[in-house]
C-alpha cells in the first residue's frame, strides 16, 4: 500500500467517518458497474454495494487489509457476488455466465488475481484434463488469447480448438464449483 492509501485506510479503520466517505466516492461507481455487469439488475447491484459498504463500516476496526485497497474491495464484491449465486441457488447459471462473458477469464489473470492459492489450485486440479484441452484451456482462460491465435498456435482448425476448449470446459466445472465452496 502507498503512504496515502495506508493512512486513508488507519483513518477509516479508526472510525473517521470523512475517510469513509472518500473510500466509498473514489469505489462506489466502478465497485457498481462491475457489479451490473454481472448481476443485470440496477437494483440488485446497488443493494449489494451498499450492503458491502455497510459491512465495511460496521467492521472496520477488524478488517485485515495488506493490499492496495481497491483490490480488496473488489474482492470483496466478488465474494459477495459469488455468496449470492450461492443463496439464490444460481450459482452454475452464473458460474457460466461468469466463464462465458470472460468474468472469470479477467478475474483469473496472473495480473488481476487476487487469490494466488485459488489459481494455483485450479491449476494443479486441471493436470486432470487431457493435455491438449488442458492446454487450450490455458491459453484461453489464463494467457487470453482467441479461438483464432490458439488453432494458428497449434496448427490445428478453429473447431478442434473450440471443441477442445467445450470439452475441457464441462470437465473443469467441477473443479471449479470445488473451488467456489473455499470462497
Amino acid at each position: 500500500m502507498t503512504l496515502m492509501q495506508d493512512s486513508l485506510v488507519n483513518r477509516f479503520r479508526e472510525g473517521h467517518f470523512d475517510a469513509f466517505e472518500e473510500l466509498f466516492n473514489t469505489y462506489w461507481e466502478a465497485l457498481y458497474q462491475y457489479t451490473l455487469r454481472i448481476l443485470g439488475s440496477e437494483e440488485d447491484a446497488q443493494d449489494l454495494i451498499q450492503d458491502l459498504f455497510v459491512e465495511l463500516w460496521e467492521r472496520r476496526e477488524y478488517l485485515e487489509i495488506s493490499t492496495h485497497i481497491r483490490i480488496y474491495l473488489f474482492s470483496a464484491t466478488r465474494k459477495k457476488i459469488l455468496r449470492k449465486f450461492r443463496d439464490d441457488g444460481l450459482k452454475q447459471k452464473h458460474l457460466e455466465k461468469f466463464i462465458l462473458h470472460g468474468e472469470l477469464r479477467s478475474e483469473l489473470t496472473l495480473n488481476t488475481l487476487i487469490h494466488k492459492d485459488i489459481l494455483s489450485q485450479l491449476q494443479e486440479d486441471l493436470h486432470a484434463l487431457p493435455a491438449k484441452e488442458k492446454e487450450v484451456f490455458q491459453c484461453y482462460y489464463f494467457e487470453e488469447l482467441s479461438i483464432r491465435e490458439i488453432a494458428l498456435r497449434n496448427g490445428t482448425a478453429e473447431q478442434t480448438v473450440r471443441n477442445q476448449l467445450s470439452n475441457a470446459h464441462r470437465k473443469a466445472l467441477p473443479i471449479i464449483h470445488k473451488l467456489l465452496m473455499l470462497i
